[in-house]
């Protein structure tokens, strides 16, 4: 095997299952998909490790796998985040320009001035997100440096994570011999896989449905602007479906998969599912009308929160783009036009735009979305490590370092 220094590789570690992606960077700046590995998991609850020890080893038969197929060795890789320890809100930040031009040193100032007081001891910064400035009045600048002015203003969305929650993530990562380049929010990954610009601007929810969280990212004008993790996902369907029906976790879970429907208006009432039972009790046959009923009251009580969420912070207004359901809950059968009828809003289902070369077929899947958003994430931050070499002097320190850091922060944003 060879080594994947020149590889990006993404780690997703989900509730029910991880999943590994090692990729190469094309000439165009295209992502080619080269290893894939999942492996189920049982070490976390609602996106937070549980057990140390089962979420190491569901990491490293991941890793193995994908490392097998791409016949290289990781060594390091961008992992995935989520879990109800996340919190993030919008901050605002005001300074006086020192020079009467806004400078990097501005910036900085201006960024430094939002963050104070906004994060507690026992949490930790995982994204602090730009989203406009203005300078004297003069709003929805996207990027201020070298503007005339004497007020500057900065708005931002910041993402803190437990400090707790994090460690145990790393110590997971790290009992496999893998080093992180960086844990990035899973919705945020998420939506550099299936959104569209256009749709950032115009205004869109993405709602990534996972196994034990569902992860919300809202843009408008371009701009992050709300961010939650709900902690109702695909599993709490197949145990509402194992109580009501009395049948085995597993056998519950392959009729979500298999049988169900969110929408039970579409559901015929002449079509009939072979419902397995406890023990050794026989089969039970059983209108599917009745397991849609099931699956489309959880599906309904999660899109009804999330609309009044919306509605709470009056971003709903602005969806313009709609909404876009992603993640391997997702793809059941008419969760899109229930949540269209919940919604008022045009809603469709969001797949990683990854070219179709080697697996590109394979990863094409609202499954793969958060882990080729982290493989997005990664080429971006590779490309902006390239930039900056090729523009830092042959001694780098000090101040020099922060505005060249801050530099490569305005070019990924702007």
């Amino acid at each position: 095997m060879v080594d994947a220094d020149n590889f990006i590789v993404a780690l997703d570690v989900g509730t029910s299952k991880v999943i590994a992606l090692i990729a190469q960077v094309t000439a165009d700046r295209e992502l080619d998909v080269i290893g894939v590995g999942k492996s189920p998991c049982t070490g976390l609850k609602r996106g937070m490790v549980v057990d140390i020890e089962e979420t190491t080893k569901a990491i490293s038969a991941a890793i193995k796998e994908a490392e097998n197929m791409a016949s290289c060795r990781v060594h390091s890789a961008f992992v995935g985040i989520a879990g109800n320890h996340i919190a993030s809100r919008n901050l605002q930040g005001v300074i006086h320009i020192r020079d009467g031009e806004v400078s990097l040193d501005d910036m900085e100032r201006v960024l430094e001035n939002a963050k104070t007081g906004s994060v507690l001891p026992d949490q930790k910064v995982l994204h602090i997100i730009p989203q406009e400035f203005s300078v004297d009045g003069q709003y929805e600048i996207r990027n201020p440096l070298g503007m005339s002015g004497v007020r500057l203003e900065g708005h931002y969305h910041l993402v803190t994570c437990g400090l707790s929650a994090l460690q145990n993530l790393e110590k997971c990562v790290q009992g496999c011999k893998i080093g992180i380049d960086d844990v990035i929010l899973e919705p945020v990954a998420a939506a550099n896989a299936v959104l569209t610009e256009d749709e950032k601007t115009l205004g869109v929810c993405l709602i990534d449905i996972g196994a034990g969280t569902s992860d919300i990212a809202v843009y408008t004008h371009g701009a992050l602007r709300y961010t939650e993790i709900v902690s109702v996902g695909g599993d709490h369907v197949t145990n509402d479906i194992a109580h009501v029906l009395r049948t085995p976790l597993a056998e519950a879970e392959q009729l979500k998969v298999k049988q169900a429907c969110a929408q039970s208006i579409s559901v015929k009432r002449e079509e009939y599912i072979n419902v397995p039972s406890t023990g050794d009790r026989a089969h039970r046959k059983l209108e599917r009308h009745v397991l849609a009923s099931i699956v489309e009251a959880r599906y309904g009580e999660l899109f009804e929160y999330i609309r009044d969420q919306l509605k709470a912070t009056g971003l709903i207004d602005y969806l313009s783009a709609g909404v876009v359901l992603t993640g391997g809950a997702a793809r059941i059968e008419g969760a899109v036009a229930l949540a269209e009828g919940i919604f008022g809003l045009q809603v469709r289902l969001g797949v990683p735009n990854v070219r179709d070369q080697n697996n590109g077929e394979i990863v094409r899947n609202p499954l793969y979305a958060t882990s080729v958003g982290l493989l997005m994430s990664g080429r971006d931050k590779m490309l902006e490590r390239r930039v900056v070499a090729t523009k830092r002097p042959k001694t780098l320190a000090g101040a020099e370092g922060i505005v060249q850091r801050l530099r490569a922060w305005l070019e990924k944003y702007f």
